[in-house]
């Protein structure tokens, strides 16, 4: 907050930078690489989208905010809300678009989760809401956080990618480094491939507003091959990539929760109808 970094999308008037979203790409990808624990992504959304007073102090840091991604008001409970019991307000899905939520209107619990460093949470709501924002605001940012979804998962994969080349050109076998064999080149060139192919799928939906479509696809590429780059890395490192002194588990496990958070199931079928409805 003191740098400025939970205001970069963030309007003026509440102390951020107004920036477009093409520049928290790369705040989240480092988010993702350097496993960070804290919520920057609902935070960077919220900041965005909250209404000022409750904007303005997540862009100083003086409050915390999170996203229940699953779930609704008017169920009673919401979940997979990522640091849900240590955020100060949190944002659900209402049946006229979103309610944000003090969190003493919430009784929070955690959740199973895959992702050790940013748990989630499933909170039951009693409390009325703060304010209630209409149906075309939580669409606007329930799209926006496709990509910059995208792009930490992204990180976490490149991180972990990182892990595996940095061990492969350390360890020798048959009296020569592991990198040496084309086999484990061939598997590292292929993982660095979708790597650069993320980055365009990203680059191209941030190019310019209104690409709905182009949000959808480079968050469904990203949930398609981040985790398939990570469990890469962790085979490259043999036996060891399985157990826990290996750090490439834990950006598998946030690419996992990233992916769940995006119900990256759900999202694909609807393209797919989507793309079907217009041939």
């Amino acid at each position: 907050a003191e740098a400025g970094l939970l205001g970069v999308v963030a309007p003026e008037a509440v102390g951020g930078l107004g920036l477009p979203l093409r520049f928290a790409v790369p705040l989240l990808e480092a988010a993702g690489a350097g496993d960070l624990p804290f919520p920057l992504l609902e935070t960077l959304l919220l900041a965005r989208h909250a209404p000022p007073d409750v904007a303005e102090a997540l862009v100083a840091g003086t409050a915390r905010g999170s996203i229940a991604w699953g779930g609704s008001l008017e169920r009673g409970a919401v979940h997979r809300a990522p640091m849900g019991a240590a955020a100060d307000w949190l944002l659900v899905r209402h049946r006229d678009g979103a309610a944000l939520l003090p969190i003493a209107a919430c009784a929070p619990r955690e959740a199973v989760s895959l992702d050790e460093t940013v748990p989630e949470h499933a909170l039951a709501v009693s409390g009325p809401p703060y304010a209630v924002m209409d149906a075309d605001t939580w669409t606007a940012l329930a799209d926006e956080a496709l990509p910059l979804r995208a792009a930490q998962m992204r990180g976490a994969a490149q991180a972990a990618l990182d892990l595996a080349v940095a061990h492969v050109s350390a360890r020798r076998q048959f009296g020569k480094p592991l990198v040496a064999f084309q086999a484990m080149r061939h598997l590292l060139a292929r993982q660095a491939l979708l790597l650069e192919g993320m980055r365009g799928a990203i680059a191209r939906a941030l190019a310019r507003p209104g690409g709905d479509v182009a949000h959808k696809a480079a968050f469904l590429f990203a949930a398609a091959h981040a985790p398939a780059v990570a469990e890469a890395a962790i085979q490259a490192h043999g036996g060891m990539g399985f157990t826990w002194d290996v750090p490439a588990h834990r950006h598998l496990r946030r690419i996992r929760a990233l992916e769940a958070q995006g119900d990256a199931p759900a999202l694909r079928e609807a393209v797919a109808d989507m793309l079907m409805e217009a041939n």
